[in-house]
């Protein structure tokens, strides 16, 4: 299991982290997603041998999200 670190400063309130934990854990090889929307910072664990750091990424940035990744 590997993780990565995102800051996402578009994430500024409940409602938000939920739909960014939602669009990650719709990610196949997602293992486990930490959200704290007050930082702005996301945690995610996931098989690096079902996804990649960049995939993550992407599809965060595709659903409107800015992300940064620390």
């Amino acid at each position: 299991m590997k993780e990565l670190t995102l800051k996402i400063p578009s994430m500024h309130d409940e409602m938000s982290a939920k739909r960014v934990a939602s669009i990650i854990e719709g990610i196949r090889g997602i293992e486990d997603v930490n959200v704290d929307f007050q930082s702005g910072i996301v945690n995610v664990y996931y098989d690096e041998n079902q996804v990649i750091d960049e995939k993550i990424k992407y599809v965060v940035t595709k659903n409107g999200f800015d992300v940064k990744e620390l």
